[in-house]
């Protein structure tokens, strides 16, 4: 029991600190949380009714992202 607890306040303190030193904005950062939070409120709604839903669109970077900083050959 001690090492769960332990495990889940761990987990809590890191996602924290993650978001504290997180290099994006604090809107951008609770945008992509809550878009996180919703797509995984459709696959637990997906895994009770066993019917499929419909597919989940990936994530965009932003333009300022690492990717769009890369040359490409």
């Amino acid at each position: 029991m001690g090492y769960l607890r332990g495990l889940r306040h761990g987990a809590i303190a890191g996602a924290v600190l993650g978001l504290l030193y997180a290099p994006e904005s604090g809107a951008s950062i609770r945008r992509r949380v809550s878009r996180l939070l919703g797509q995984a409120e459709e696959m637990l709604a997906a895994g009770d009714s066993g019917a499929p839903s419909a597919p989940v669109t990936p994530r965009r970077r932003t333009v300022g992202g690492t990717e769009s900083r890369a040359r490409r050959p």
